[in-house]
């Protein structure tokens, strides 16, 4: 890895909903600084932020209002900095969700989240390895091959509507039960998955060393 790479800090936005220590691991794994987002401030100046958001979108976007993040963070989002968005942390980049209905997400992203149906004879939450279909190539995914399955736990999920598969940010999408559902896009330098890349085991080091050497 090059020295411009162990330069690099990354900002870990943990609002205090849930343990990142994996996630933690996985960024020092790969050889870069880590600190935490402690103030609004720190979103400004931040040269990547990864938010490995845990917990219900209500919630969340509660916190993430209560400390002052909201506003900061659509701003860095909006400037096309680099950004990785872990489950919820990729959740909340949508509109809305069916989890918390009142609550407005930060709206980078157009698209409503909704719940796996049970009726389909499936266990929800989704627990467990599954693959994932590549619709367009990006350096996030440069050193795992495509049959390489990753971890996933949630119950909700952004499905793969017309609009969204026609957006050109989706990277991949993943099958469960008879329902495909979007489980990586990007949009310039913003990148979010609904899989634990830190859960993941070597695929997903890899998958957050791609991440970080992401520029456009």
């Amino acid at each position: 890895m090059s020295d411009q790479a162990h330069k690099l800090t990354v900002s870990l936005l943990d609002y205090g909903a849930g343990n990142v220590r994996s996630v933690r691991n996985a960024i020092l794994k790969n050889g870069y600084h880590l600190v935490d987002i402690t103030s609004p401030e720190q979103i400004s100046t931040a040269e990547v932020i990864i938010f490995p958001g845990v917990g219900s979108f209500g919630t969340a976007m509660s916190i993430l209002q209560e400390k002052g993040y909201v506003e900061p963070l659509k701003q860095y989002l909006a400037a096309n900095r680099l950004f990785l968005g872990i489950c919820l942390g990729m959740q909340t980049l949508f509109d809305s969700s069916d989890e918390s209905p009142n609550t407005a997400g930060l709206g980078f992203l157009p698209g409503h989240v909704t719940k796996f149906d049970t009726s389909e004879h499936v266990a929800v939450p989704h627990i467990g390895w599954n693959g994932r279909i590549l619709h367009q190539k990006s350096p996030v995914f440069q050193y795992v091959h495509d049959h390489e399955s990753v971890y996933f736990v949630h119950s909700y999920y952004v499905p793969m509507t017309e609009e969204i598969m026609s957006s050109g940010w989706v990277l991949t999408s993943t099958t469960y039960g008879k329902t495909e559902y979007v489980s990586a896009v990007q949009k310039g330098n913003v990148v979010a998955m609904q899989f634990h890349p830190e859960k993941s085991g070597n695929a997903g080091l890899n998958i957050i060393k791609g991440f970080l050497q992401v520029r456009q």
